[in-house]
């Protein structure tokens, strides 16, 4: 059945989720984030979470991640993006010397440092990733001070003369865990004068007559028959109708992303003399490829940008799925709940597991929903405290995946009945909340004391948490006083 729109509501938590340790490099954009915006295609499920690409601190002296597998570190469901050749992930222009590398932290974490090592002048692009392919030493680091970073952190680092394609490959270690995140970042320095074989010679580089790369690219989405691809290009007064050229798909493996974008690039290249559409190779020449495509020109075009439109073959109704109000309870004996609304329009089978942070599955269920709107338990066993996920999948009659999300939670024991040393207390500290009311007891684990929350300093709540601002952390913070009263 084709599906013609897609509605999917992102879940609400009525629990606030604490600080999670995620992140990826948002500029220049990493080879998982290029995934994540559509610029990188075939990437698997990494396109919906690129923040999460975590494993074992080891690069470049230990023994993980894994060599030839260093984008997905050593990680399964993401291998895709371990496929290594000149032409297959979209490469970002830099230039050597001063350069802002920015981190996107999805929750911050107490932070080591960021480390940017670069591949060496003669790797070979063709072949997987492994340390020899990189210089052993990065060219630039970061100190994290065991401090949680912002959100979106900026750091300037002097980037090393290189000539051609070349790997960034960023290491973010953490501080209170034994991982590290990893994104490798594939940049284009120019014209090369090697051959990546190794051998390098005096012949000056060729330098290419398509000299500047338009915004967008040729690349987008599986489509079905019938549908119509279009590549439209604009410069500064809006769309250049003239330029404008279409591909009708004939088959359904014409439909395939990779596929029409080839065609399509064939296409245009055939029709227009002032744009030059593929990836360009080290003598200058610009040859079409089966994934995304640049569009090229030359210097003094007025073309500013590129986009894909679709026209899309009209037929019936397409299913679709909200899930939305997610709730977990506390672990008692090891055993939790998790609920969580369920919307569906037409037939849909819907398929959810829970996992813990390493990936470990604790609840699974399927079931069918024929036009739903419901709520859905899972029972999870075998869990411990920490953060986990809600990974759900939906599918249509015709067994076409058409929606998926992850949903993180931080779920707790249930709050302990001991009187003992400690005396009752409600949460144990941090608790996944944004703020602590008046009166709140909770557990300090640091010390094993419990401490009562003051009405103040914040209208009510004796704190507002949140990462790095930890001055107000009972019997730890450097003003705890202000906040809370020592019980025990």
């Amino acid at each position: 059945m084709k599906l013609s729109k897609i509605a999917l509501a992102l879940a609400t938590l009525t629990v606030a989720s604490s600080a999670l340790a995620h992140g990826y490099v948002e500029s220049p954009a990493s080879r998982a984030y290029m995934c994540k915006l559509g610029k990188n295609i075939d990437c698997g499920s990494v396109q919906w979470e690129p923040q999460s690409v975590e494993r074992t601190s080891g690069f470049p002296t230990g023994a993980l991640p894994p060599d030839g597998q260093l984008a997905s570190a050593g990680i399964s469901q993401y291998s895709q993006l371990d496929r290594q050749s000149l032409n297959a992930w979209t490469k970002t222009p830099i230039t050597a010397g001063k350069n802002t590398f920015t981190w996107y932290h999805t929750a911050p974490h107490k932070t080591v440092n960021w480390r940017w090592y670069m591949t060496k002048q003669d790797w070979n692009p063709n072949k997987p990733l492994t340390r020899d392919q990189f210089e052993s030493t990065p060219f630039c680091t970061v100190n994290g001070n065991g401090l949680a970073p912002a959100q979106r952190q900026g750091m300037t680092c002097n980037v090393p003369q290189r000539t051609g394609y070349q790997v960034i490959y960023a290491v973010w270690e953490i501080a209170d865990t034994t991982n590290s995140f990893y994104q490798a970042i594939d940049v284009d320095f120019g014209n090369a004068s090697s051959d990546n074989s190794g051998a390098t010679d005096d012949t000056p580089a060729v330098v290419s007559e398509w000299t500047q790369t338009l915004n967008g690219q040729i690349a987008g989405n599986n489509v079905n028959a019938g549908d119509k691809v279009i590549a439209r290009f604009f410069d500064a007064n809006g769309e250049v109708t003239s330029m404008r050229t279409e591909l009708t798909v004939a088959s359904a493996s014409q439909g395939q992303a990779s596929q029409w974008a080839f065609d399509l690039a064939q296409a245009i290249n055939a029709a227009q003399s002032d744009v030059r559409v593929g990836m360009k190779d080290e003598s200058g020449v610009v040859n079409p490829v089966h994934g995304a495509n640049n569009v090229y020109v030359k210097d003094g075009s007025t073309l500013k940008s590129v986009a894909v439109s679709y026209e899309e073959q009209q037929t019936q109704a397409s299913e679709a799925i909200a899930v939305t109000n997610v709730r977990f309870s506390k672990i008692k004996n090891g055993a939790a709940t998790v609920t969580f609304h369920v919307n569906t329009q037409g037939n849909v089978s819907v398929e959810a597991h829970a996992m813990n942070h390493a990936g470990a599955e604790k609840g699974y269920l399927k079931q069918e929903m024929n036009n739903a709107n419901q709520d859905v338990t899972m029972n999870l066993a075998d869990v411990t405290a920490g953060h986990h996920m809600l990974k759900y999948y939906a599918t249509n009659q015709d067994g076409t995946l058409f929606a998926q999300d992850v949903i993180d939670m931080m779920l707790e024991n249930e709050a302990s009945s001991s009187t003992g040393t400690t005396g009752k207390y409600d949460y144990t500290f941090p608790q996944n909340i944004a703020s602590y009311k008046a009166g709140t007891v909770v557990l300090q684990p640091k010390n094993g004391k419990t401490y009562q929350c003051k009405k103040a300093p914040y209208n009510g709540y004796c704190i507002q948490y949140a990462a790095g601002a930890n001055q107000f952390e009972p019997g730890v913070g450097s003003h705890w006083t202000m906040a809370w009263t020592l019980k025990n």
